[in-house]
This record gives C-alpha cells, structure tokens and sequence, in this order.
C-alpha cells in the first residue's frame, strides 16, 4: 500500500485473531489462533431448528400443490347436494338418503291411478275463468291406489301424494298435493295387504243422560269403548241387551275387536292415566284377554281399534278427523225432544199448541232442567246436555272369521263406563225405534245445526235398520281420492303422473308447493319413492295415439323413473370463480416456490480485511426537497456506518437534486465540525474519535420525526431537537459518559464547540437559495491528513437547466434539450468540463458538428439519473492519481448504498453488510448483485400504520421467502450494490434513439453517459434488480433495522404504491416488447407460467381420460389406455375395499370419482415430468458452463436457483395484471348477496379440504418466518417477525390496491406510449405526482365497500327473497368492509383530527352538533384507537380458525375463503 493510503487501527487487538476455549487440560490453553488457520467442521450438523423449519416448509408447499388443484377439481366433479338438485325449477328437494333413489326403480305400478276421463261432463271446468267465462283448462277427480312393498324396506315414513301434469312430456307442472287428499293427506298403508280397515262414523249426540248422576259420570273420568262383532247372533244379542247394559264377562262372547280412548275429555287437564287401565294418552289398555287391565275369562280379541275425533263435529258430511287426544275432545250442546211423534201430530191439530220452543240455557221453559225433562204436570219434554263430539271408529288388523254365520262387514257398538261402574257397559248411543226424534246439535247461538225431522216431512220419524246402523265400511287405507282445485291444463293431450313424497320432503325446510309450480321432467325417482302415470286426451271423445303412452291409456314406466344424472356444478359463475382461483393459486404457487430452495451462504462475520477486495464504498444520499435538518441526520447515519478499520476509501455523497445553495453550505460546515474532532491521542486515532462522534450522534437522531425537524410543517423547532440535530448534546454526553471531558482539555474542544455552534445557527436559517441550476456544482471533502481517515464527502448537484414548456421532456438530443459536445479524442478527466459546456439546442439552429459528439446533459431527469451521476462522478475521482491505491484494489469492484434523504444508516450497517457480499472463504463472489434491508419507520408501530407505510408483510414474508432463491428486489432506498467496470471502460457509451431522425427516417445511435442504474422508468429499482437476474447474479436479503426512516404523510404512500405499480406496468411494456439480452429467459417463463395456468385449467374442466403426448401421437395410444385401465381398476378395487355404502349404492359416482382422480394424476406426472426435464437441463448447463468452463452463445440458468428468480422476475413485471381478481371477488360475493345461486357444496368435502388448505397456509407462513427468525437471532440476536398486524394490513392493502393498479395500468401504457414513440423522460416524478388521485380513489372505493355492507345486511334482513347461502356471503362482505374500515376512516378524518381536545372541550352541545370537525373527532375516537384495532386485528385469525367449521353449516364460504388465502399477497 503506497503512502498516504494506511489507515491507522480504532483499536490495539487484531480483528484476525480470537480465543480459544478456555477450560482444556493441554498446554495451548488460552492461545490466539489466526482465524484464517482455525479448522472449519468436516459437515454442518444436519439438525437444527431453522433447518426443521425449511423441511417442513417443503413439505407443505409440496402437498399444497397437490390438495388446492385437487380441491378445485372437487368442486365441479362432486354431485349437488340433493336439496338443491333442478335449483332451475321452483323448489323441490331430491330424495338424499342413500338409496332412497333406488326405490321406484324396484316397483312395478306401484300407484294405481283411474283413467283420464273421456267426456266433457266427465271434468269440472271451474277452476279457471276469464272475464267471468270459463275457459278450456279443466281438472277432474283421481282415485291413487298406492300397493308398494318396496317402500316398507327403505326409508320412508309417512308417504304423500303429489300430482303432475304434462301436455308434451316436455315441461311438467305440479296440479295437486296432498291439500287435495282425501279421506287423509297421506295413504295409511303403502300396500293393499296390509291396506284394509274398517270404519264407523258415530251418531253426532250420544245418548241423552236419564238423570244428573249420569251426567256426572259421562263427563268425569268415563271409559268409550268400541265393541266390533262379525256374528249375527252376538249382534242380536248387544242389540237387546236389557237396559241397553252389558256385563264385562260378556264381551268375550260378544266382541272380537275391542278398543277405546278414556279420561276427562272437554278440553280437561286432567291426565287421563289416574284412570286404572287408562294410559296416558287417553286409550283403554286392551290386551288379547283384558281391557282396562281387567282380565276377561275366555277372551281372545284381536285387532286395533282407533277412535278419531271429527274437526267439525256436524252430523253431514266428510269427516275430517285430528290425531289430538281424548282429554282435547270438543264438546258440543245438543237438544232432545222425548215426545213421540203421535203426540206432535195431536198437539199440531189444536190451535195455539205444538212443539214447545226450542230453549237455551238461559230460557230453560218452568219446569225444565237442563239435564233432564220432568215427567210431572206441566214439564217440557225438551232437553239440552252436552255430547261428546262426532267421532270415526277405525278397527284395522281384523279378517273375515271363518264360516257362513258372519256378516259381509263387522258392526260395532259404542259402550260406555266409569269407575263407579266399572264392570258394567252401557251403549253411548240412543236406539232409534221410530217413535222419538233423535237428538240434534246445538249452535253456539242454542239454535239447532240440523232440520228437524218436523220440517222434512211433519209426523214422520225415519227408522232405520239396526243392523245397517251399526255396519262398519270397509276401507282402504291405500286409497286416496285427489279432489283437485287448480287446474290440470287445458282439456286435449295430457300425461298425468302420481307421485309419492316422503315426510322428510316437509321437514327439509320446504313447506308447500304452489299452484302450478314448473317441475323438472323425468326421471322422477330423485324426488319420488313409487311414480305411476296415465295418459290420454283429457275431457276429448277422440283419442288418437300419443308419444310415450300405451293403448291402455298408461305411461310406460321406464319413462319415469331411470338412472339418476348427479347434478354437479358447472355453471358459469363456478367455472369463473374456479378460474379465477387458479389464477390465484397460480401466482401463490410462484410466490412460494422460492421458499423450497436453501438461501445462498456467505461470510458470517465482519473483517476488516474484507474491505481489502473493494475499491471504495459509496453511500449516496439523493435528495430533492428535504430540509436540511432531514439530509444532515441522513448525512450523519451515512458517516456513522463506516466499518471499522476500512482498508478502502468510503464516500458520502450527497446528491442535491434540488441545487440548493443552503444544503451545500450546512454541507460545508458539517466537514468543518469533522475537521474539529479531537486528533489522535496516545491510546486513540483520530479515525476512532471520528467514529464515537457518530455513532453517538446517530443514536441521538435516529428516532426523531419529520414534524419535530419540521420538514414540511410550519414553527421553529424545539431546542432540544435543534441541539440533537447540531450534535452539542452529543458533545455533551461524550464529555458526560465516554470521558471526553477528562482526555481533552477544554482548549482542544473549543474548536469543535465552535463547529457545533455555526451548524445550529445555520440549521435555523430556514431562507432556501437555488443558484447555478444549468451546470454542475460539486464540492470534496477530505480529512487534513489523508492518512488519518478514510471517509470522504462530497456534493454534488447536477445540472437541472430550464426546459421550454412546449418541447417534450426526451432522453436523447432534440430541439429544447440540452447536450454537450465531446470531441472525438476527449478524455474522461474532461467530463465535468465539457459537461459545464453544455447548452440548449434550439430549432433550427441544430449543431452538426461531426467532429464532435452531442450527449444529453440529462437522460434521466428522476432519481436514477442522479444516482448515475454520482457513479460516473466517483468512479472518474478513484481514477485520478491521487486517489490510485497501487495495488489490485484499483481494478476492484465497489460498493454503492443507496440512503434516501428520510432514512439513516445505523452504526453496523456495513459491518452488517459487506460480509454478504463474501463467500464462507472471504472471497468476493462476483454473483452477488446487491443486498437489500428493510425500511423502518419507529413512529409507524404495526397497530397504527393504517396504510402500511412499513410494507412489513413484503419484508417480513415475502423477502424472506424469495431470498431462499436469492431474488429478492431491490426496494431502492437501503439497498447496497456491488459495481463492476471493466478496465479502461469509457464513460460514454452507444446507445440507438427511440426515434427515428428527420432526414434518413432511422433510429441513429447516440452517445449517451454511462448509466449503471435504469433511466426506463420510475421503478429504477426494479429495473436495476432486473437486469442482475438476466445476468444470473442473486441478491441478499438482510432482515434486521439497519435504518431508521421518516415516516411522511402515510397518504404519500398510496401515491408510491400507485407509482410503483405504474412503473411496473412501463417496466413490463420496455421488458417484453424488447430484444434485450435474456428477456428471452423472461418470456420462457412467463410462457411456462401460463402453461402451467392452462394445464390447470384443462385438468379441472377435462371429462375424458386423455393425455397430450397421445393426442400428438408421441405416445402409443394402446399402451396408454391399457396404463389407464389398470389404474381405474386399483382405484375401483380401493374404493371397495373401503366398503363405502355410497359408491356401492352409487357407481356413477364412483366412477366421476375414479375419473378425477385419474385427472389429477396425470396432470402431477406431467407436471412432475416437466419439471425434471427443466432440472436435468439446468443441471447439465451447469455442467457445461462452471464445471469445464465452456460460454454458450446465449444466456441460459444453470442452476434451479436462476428459475427461482426468474419466476420472481416474472411476479414483479405481471402482479398488476391480477388486479380485477379484487374486484371480482368482492363482485362476485356482492352477486352472491343479491341474486339466485346456482351452485351448491357439500359440507363434509368443503370442510375437509378447507381445513387442509388453512393449515398449509398457515403452516407454510409459520415456518418461513420461524426459520429467518431463528437465523437472524443466533446472527445478530435480533428478530424481526412477522406479527398478526403485518398480515392484517396486507389484506387490507390487497382491496384498498385495486383500484390504484387499474388507474395505474391506464397510466402505464401511456407513459409507455410517450417514451416510446417520443423518446421522452418517464423516469421521474413532481412530489405529490397523482398523490391526489390516488388518495381519492381508496377514499371513495373504500367507503364504497364499507356502504354495500351495510346495504347487503339490510337487504338479507328486509328482502323476502333472500337466496341460500347469502349469510355466508354478507359475512364475506362484512369482513372486507372491517378491513378497510380504518384507512378509510384515516383517509376521511386524518390523524390526529383537525379538532383538538381543548377546542372540543370550549365547544357547547349546539355548536358541536353543527360542526363537521366534531364528527370526524367522533369517528376517529371511535375507530382509530388501540381497543378497536385490536378488536379488527384479531377478528381476521378468529375467522380464519372459525372458517372451516362454519362451512359444515354454510359450505359456501369455502371458496370465499380460499381466495382470501390465496389473493392477498403483496407485491413491492
């Protein structure tokens, strides 16, 4: 190392040198090893905590690759749910029980139905009128025999009548149900075996009570019991029975069926089982020999008896009877008359006299007790009492007895008993002997319900036969009559069908169906257990044949019932959202892929020795219109980073875009306090002090804030601050804690106190001065003594000439641009020279000089051109003789650090840094780019960045992630580049125009200054990150806080975020419309991806087990189909073997079933296949091209690693393509919300999957990040991890992004349109650039979404029209809203807002009600505080662990879901 250059140590020890363990028995105890002889392990441990983390990693993503495809082929190969089945036809639940659709497969006519009538009288034709006429639609009257034994042996219940009607065979519709049944709403028996009963309707008055005890007796607790006989003399017997009394012994003689009901009745709450032999509800206990747990000798009964209470209790017509029990009986009033009819006849022939008047309870006549009639003078023969209801008599389980002395059908009498009586039975009933009137009903009014037989025919009584009276019916309890009231149709050709429905049908949620109601055609076994039709020309004399109808008048029953097609979901909104999630998938698979690879290893600790292979290390500070208070603490972190001992140059530049004179002189004063740092003591270098100057002053400034250095905010700053920022309280504490005040006398401070003072005073000059803007200002610092000090400043504010508004802004030499002239033999010292000769070309007066060369004085007029600047500025200064090193650093490459103005380097940022720049040998590895730290912003915490201005799932998830592959991009600011330049390269270099000349009409070349970092675009950090990947160099990603930023307005980030996805839409355009060098690499990828979507997409929607290579003919076609058959034939065999009752009861199922799986693993050999021909390749490139050396004349990976970037690469240039998965997705649930749906899942396989997937993600989050952590903390013990606040804030950023990305999008393409048609300037932007756009469009989108949740929950809880699964949907809704809740009310309200608590507190009611700032305070205290966002914060992982379960009640919130997990990523 030549004089001059030999940087005196900051410590006696040598950093080559460590200790070695202490505590061995040997002699070398306690001695100093170089650490470049220490012996490295034969093999790292293969166990550690962060390496369990990677496998496990691995893992998961492997089978995650495997479920989601799965799960999305799932969902449109798994059958409906049956409830939802024909969703296209008004509501009518499919048969769900497994095999239930199987039962009308098995039966042969299993409803008998009567014919379709053939004459006009024959149908009723007033169902229906127009305008008072009767129209041609028509319905009759349908006998349904059901005689079904198959249905005994499944799984129906109670069985109900449906009627279908059709005029085509084609569109059916529902004419009846089982509110036109009769003589019940369901068949009583399923089969005509077991069909028979026989029946009895009782009188409508029981017998007239002879005293009040009776009364007492019948209506307290009374036995009724029913006494069925089939012989004529045991009837002749009960019909003489003296007293109308029989003896208990006798009934079993008399009787063969016995039954009856006992208790209180009338409505009583007596329970009736405090009768003995009554049961509790209200049914005499009859046995085989007893009844009424009385034992009866010789008896033997058989049979069932029921008794049903009629609803109407009126004496004509049908009776229609209820299940209620004996005690809930309806009592009614009847009235009797005991005069005989010769009486009513005498009394009639004398005037003024006949029947007495009928009385009510209030005008009994004198002399008539409402029980009973007196007999003594003067009496009314009239009584009122109360009687039970009409009731019917059902004795089933009964046959014919053998023999001829029988009657055709049983009679029965109805007896009566009591307790007080037990033993003895009495008939209920009045005989009829022709000689009084039987007893009438009394209205509520006391006016009789029935004529009096007076009426009909005056002195005549009917009698009737008393065998006749007590006959029972026979009747078939498999018998309904259909007596219809909506119409059939129109008279003509129709087909009639009768269907049996299970109970379940009406316990499903479905209540009725509707007049008329469309129904799906057949096969009707889905929905009916038995299913019979007729057919013919209804209400036509003429009966031509008909299609799919028998000359018989029958529909054949293969017509009807058949194989039952699963009905799937394949419409069109599941195909979307299928889609759409796999493009979703798509883009998380290539934002995961990267996590399988193992990061790239590098020197694990810093060396002074390290710096030995560098040149020099810039940091480069860019600056535009930061105060000088912002860059003089950015300035300050920038010398405060320099590595300890560096063997190399290290440079601050701070590059003044703004040619401020004001921050050159506070630039200047800041090298004169540097000159005023005490010099070398005897144990102490000048270096060393220089260094504990800065660092204590970085650790006094590096948490201070924009509003307290006001940078942008109005007011002097406090002193406090203004001493921090001078560095007088950092004197203070040196003298204080380090012992300044003791190693220098006060004369040896004074100068330093004096620099301190000029620097405050010049830090409140707040006056700004622009000078010179059209030529270059540059000024260096060094130390005094070149010796003592490495660091180095300088300032440098390029020329910022003024431009004609009418010209366009270009990157080339045009009319209204400057340039400068080069001669043809220029040297490169002459730059800054010929630089300040630079001028503007005016129209018409255009400089064609060929001897001289014309170059843009600015290509770039953004921040990229500054950074350019300033590495062809220092490069150009390492080459002056001076600054020569002699020795191999000269041609060694640098190290460029970029630190924005609002950011500060903290004292270990190299020593952090440089190591991964060197390989575990300390070798400089040429194949690190750069290396990238995450922003931090100590004012933004997590629970108060509303808009994620520390963008920490990107850094702290999706980094680390990509670094495993080494692509992590290049965030601009805090990022560290490795520069190589070839020997004797020029500073100039050819470059072709973008526009054609005016004269030759071609693109010429021009010389242009050399440009290391993109001037294409905004994004100069993408680009640049870019360009190192087509290279196939890495990065390095550093997870730890080595700056601390100056949160500015958080609204300032929606305009980056808008600027960084316009710059990517440019960068994307300039990238894949060109012939750079390697894009083909990129469009190969890029290609692969959308293969890879395709092969997806064929896989969920393919039907027929094929493959590719034997569609193309490269694989024979026999030997595939027979690989196939073998392997449907293992998976058929599993299936069985798992002996599931569904596939056995359903193969068709099992056949989609088999099919899809066969789908899904073709689609994972193929895509196993490709990818171990792209590794095969790759590995044999590397082969090639590092292991025997060879060039290949293209560009091409050489390792797995290359494609891993490359796919980021890819990620960055297209992520703004996806943007209207965003709005599709909240569309899409807002759809779901108001319209009908048409898909419906299965809760078990929707759980299942959902459940899988949730925990992969999960998992696969968990374990990346534990395993950097757990790095980072045996490195640095420090963490960083990603916390539930990163995650939440992504999602938000996720739906707030939308709109932002498709107004950048417009704007991409036009600035693309100008840069490429015009050549003009995108690479920069004026602050505040589209911030007001941006800011608006989330205002306004987010209070959009906030406003149609609340307007969906109103309409689920107001429409009556609500769809299934719109619950579901709201809460989707509703969750999005939560999510965007805060930056929406941060963005409408600020924070803090514009009302004070002191001004609050001065304000009255009236006023503050009449104020809006007293609002936007309300909403902010209500929303923006600690307990809310915590509440918001947690209310996402509580859904998510809650998901899977609620999608066993509500299925479809599995596939919201499931975009939730994979759309909400992040891209810088």
């Amino acid at each position: 190392m030549p004089p001059g250059y030999s940087y005196q140590s900051d410590s006696s020890d040598e950093a080559g040198y460590s200790t070695s363990a202490i505590g061995s028995d040997d002699s070398q105890e306690n001695t100093l090893t170089p650490k470049s002889q220490q012996r490295k392990p034969w093999c790292r441990s293969p166990f550690s905590m962060a390496g369990v983390c990677h496998a496990c990693y691995v893992c998961q993503f492997l089978i995650f690759m495997v479920v989601f495809p799965l799960w999305a082929k799932w969902l449109v190969t798994s059958p409906m749910p049956t409830q939802y089945w024909h969703d296209t036809y008004p509501k009518w639940p499919a048969i769900g029980a497994v095999g239930g659709q199987e039962l009308a497969l098995n039966a042969v006519n299993p409803i008998q139905m009567t014919a379709i009538p053939q004459t006009p009288d024959s149908c009723n034709y007033s169902c229906s009128a127009w305008r008072g006429f009767r129209t041609a639609e028509m319905n009759f009257q349908v006998s349904l025999t059901l005689n079904d034994s198959v249905l005994s042996k499944g799984y129906a219940h109670t069985v109900y009548p449906v009627l279908l009607a059709s005029a085509d065979f084609k569109d059916w519709w529902v004419v009846a149900d089982r509110r036109h049944a009769w003589p019940s709403p369901f068949w009583r028996a399923r089969t005509a075996k077991a069909g028979h009963s026989y029946s009895y309707l009782t009188d409508t008055c029981t017998k007239p009570p002879a005293s009040f005890s009776q009364v007492s007796d019948q209506f307290t607790g009374t036995y009724v019991l029913a006494c069925v006989t089939w012989s004529p003399t045991a009837f002749a017997k009960l019909e003489s029975a003296k007293g109308d009394e029989i003896d208990e012994s006798e009934l079993a003689t008399l009787c063969s069926t016995v039954g009856g009901v006992c208790g209180w009745s009338c409505d009583s709450t007596i329970p009736s089982d405090r009768l003995p032999g009554c049961t509790v509800d209200g049914t005499i206990e009859v046995t085989p020999t007893s009844v009424g747990g009385t034992q009866i000798p010789h008896a033997n009964f058989a049979g069932k008896v029921e008794m049903r209470e009629c609803l109407d209790g009126s004496s004509s017509g049908k009776c229609e009877t209820a299940t209620g029990l004996f005690k809930s009986w309806k009592c009614h009033k009847c009235l009797y008359d005991s005069s005989t009819a010769e009486e009513d006849r005498r009394l009639q022939l004398i005037p003024g006299m006949g029947p007495s008047p009928i009385a009510g309870d209030d005008d009994i006549l004198p002399g008539v007790a409402a029980a009973a009639g007196g007999a003594g003078k003067g009496a009314s023969t009239s009584q009122i009492y109360f009687s039970l209801p009409r009731f019917k008599v059902i004795a089933s389980g009964t046959s014919v007895p053998a023999g001829t002395d029988v009657f055709s059908q049983p009679r029965t009498f109805i007896l009566t008993s009591s307790e007080a009586t037990k033993g003895r039975w009495k008939k209920l009933y009045k005989t009829n002997d022709g000689k009084t009137k039987p007893p009438v009903p009394l209205d509520s009014k006391g006016k009789p319900v029935d004529k009096a037989w007076s009426e009909e025919e005056p002195g005549s009584i009917p009698v009737f036969d008393a065998a006749s009276a007590h006959a029972m019916t026979l009747q078939a309890q498999n018998r309904l009559e259909i007596e219809p009231t909506w119409c059939y149709g129109m008279q003509g050709p129709m087909y009639l069908v009768a269907c049996a429905v299970n109970s379940t049908l009406y316990d499903s949620g479905f209540t009725r169906f509707k007049a008329g109601q469309q129904a799906a055609p057949p096969p009707f076994n889905d929905r009916c257990m038995a299913v019979s039709g007729r057919c013919g020309h209804a209400c036509q004399a003429e009966q031509p044949a008909m299609s799919n109808c028998t000359a018989g008048g029958f529909i054949q029953q293969h017509l009807l019932v058949g194989p039952v097609k699963e009905e799937k979901n394949q419409t069109t909104p599941v195909w979307l959202f299928i889609y759409v999630l796999l493009i979703g998938f798509g883009v998380k698979v290539v934002m995961l892929c990267p996590g399988i690879f193992s990061p790239y290893a590098h020197c694990r600790r810093y060396d002074p020795v390290l710096t030995e292979s560098l040149r020099y290390i810039v940091v480069c500070v860019p600056s535009a219109g930061e105060n000088k208070c912002t860059v003089l603490r950015n300035v300050v972190g920038a010398i405060g980073c320099m590595p300890k001992d560096c063997k190399c140059r290290y440079h601050v530049a701070f590059v003044d875009e703004g040619h401020r004179a004001e921050q050159k002189a506070a630039f200047a004063k800041l090298g004169q306090l540097i000159d005023a740092i005490p010099r070398s003591t005897m144990s102490t270098s000048y270096s060393f002090h220089v260094s504990q100057f800065f660092h204590q002053w970085v650790d006094d400034t590096k948490k201070l804030e924009l509003k307290l250095v006001k940078d942008g905010v109005k007011g002097e700053m406090e002193t406090s601050i203004l001493e921090r920022m001078s560095g007088r309280t950092t004197l203070r504490k040196l003298k204080r804690e380090q012992g300044w005040e003791q190693m220098f006398p006060a004369q040896v401070l004074q100068p330093l106190e004096a620099a301190i003072d000029v620097l405050e005073q010049d830090l409140k000059n707040t006056k700004r001065e622009q000078r010179d803007l059209h030529r270059d200002d540059v000024q260096d610092w060094e130390p005094e003594d070149r010796n003592s000090l490495a660091l180095r400043l300088h300032y440098l504010a390029r020329a910022k000439p003024p431009e004609d508004e009418r010209t366009i802004k270009a990157q080339h030499v045009a009319p209204g641009t400057w340039y400068y002239q080069v001669p043809v033999k220029a040297q490169q010292s002459d730059w800054l020279r010929l630089r300040a000769l630079g001028k503007e070309m005016v129209y018409g007066l255009e400089d064609d000089d060929i001897t001289k060369r014309n170059v843009p004085l600015r290509t770039s007029r953004g921040k990229a051109g500054g950074l350019n600047f300033t590495e062809n500025y220092l490069s150009l200064y390492a080459d002056e003789p001076k600054n020569l090193y002699g020795d191999q650093r000269d041609d060694s490459p640098y190290l460029f650090s970029i630190c924005d103005a609002r950011h500060q380097f903290q004292t270990d940022f190299f020593h952090t840094t440089i190591p991964y720049f060197f390989d575990e040998d300390q070798n400089l590895d040429p194949r690190v780019g750069f290396t990238q730290c995450p922003q931090f912003f100590h004012e933004m915490a997590d629970k108060l960045d509303y808009l994620d201005n520390n963008n920490a799932q990107f850094f702290r998830l999706n980094c680390m992630i990509r670094n495993c592959c080494g692509g992590v991009s290049s965030c601009g600011t805090n990022g560290t580049w490795a520069i190589y330049h070839r020997p004797g390269e020029s500073i100039w270099e050819m470059e072709k125009t973008r526009v054609r000349d005016a004269e030759t009409k071609v693109k010429s070349k021009e010389y242009v200054e050399r440009r290391t970092f993109h001037e294409s675009c905004k994004v100069e950090d993408t680009a640049s990150s870019l360009q190192q990947v087509l290279k196939g160099n890495h990065s390095q990603f550093i997870n730890r806080r080595l700056s601390y930023g100056m949160a500015k307005n958080p609204i300032d980030y929606l305009a980056a975020v808008q600027r960084w996805a316009e710059g990517g839409v440019v960068l994307s355009l300039q990238t894949f419309l060109s012939c750079h060098k390697g894009v083909y690499m990129l469009w190969f990828t890029f290609l692969f991806f959308v293969c890879f979507l395709a092969s997806l997409f064929h896989m969920v929607s393919k039907t027929r087990t094929s493959a590719l290579l034997v569609d193309l003919g490269l694989v024979d076609k026999t030997w595939f189909d027979s690989l196939i058959d073998q392997l449907t034939d293992k998976l058929r065999s599993f299936a069985f073997l798992v002996q599931s009752e569904t596939f056995q009861r359903n193969p068709q199922l099992l056949n989609d079933y088999v099919t899809m799986t066969i789908h899904f693993i073709l689609w994972v050999t193929g895509i196993c296949c490709t990818l171990l021909a792209v590794f095969l390749a790759t590995e044999l490139l590397k082969v090639i091209q590092r292991g025997i050396g060879c060039k290949l004349p293209c560009v091409w990976p050489d390792e797995m690693r290359w494609w891993g970037r490359l796919l980021i690469s890819m990620d960055n240039l297209t992520y703004f393509l996806w943007f209207w998965t965003a709005f599709f997705w909240i569309g899409f649930n807002y759809y779901s919300v108001f319209a009908e749906r048409s898909y419906h899942f299965g809760a078990t396989g929707m759980f299942s999957f959902m459940l899988i997937v949730q925990i992969l993600s999960w998992g696969m989050v968990i374990s990346s990040s534990l395993r950097y952590t757990l790095g980072t903390s045996m490195e640095a013990n420090e963490v960083i991890s990603l916390s539930m606040d990163n995650i939440w804030r992504s999602t938000q950023l996720f739906y707030m992004s939308a709109p932002l990305l498709g107004y950048s999008i417009i704007k991409g393409v036009q600035d693309f349109m100008r840069y490429k048609m015009y050549g003009e300037d995108i690479s920069y932007w004026v602050g505040g650039d589209r911030g007001a756009m941006s800011t608006n469009l989330v205002k306004y989108w987010t209070l959009l979404l906030i406003i149609g949740a609340v307007v969906a929950w109103i309409y689920y809880f107001t429409s009556s029209s609500v769809q299934v699964g719109a619950l579901g949907s709201c809460l989707i809704v509703t969750l999005i809203a939560l999510d965007v809740l805060h930056p929406c009310v941060y963005l409408w309200v600020g924070s803090p807002p514009s009302m004070s608590d002191e001004k609050a507190a001065s304000k009255s009611w009236a006023q503050c009600l009449t104020d809006r700032s007293w609002y936007a305070r309300q909403l902010h205290n209500l929303i923006l505080n600690s307990t809310m966002t915590g509440l918001l914060k947690w209310l996402g992982p509580a859904w998510f662990v809650a998901m899977p379960f609620l999608t066993l009640v509500m299925p479809y919130i599995g596939v919201n879901q499931a975009f939730m997990m994979i759309g909400s990523t992040t891209n810088r």
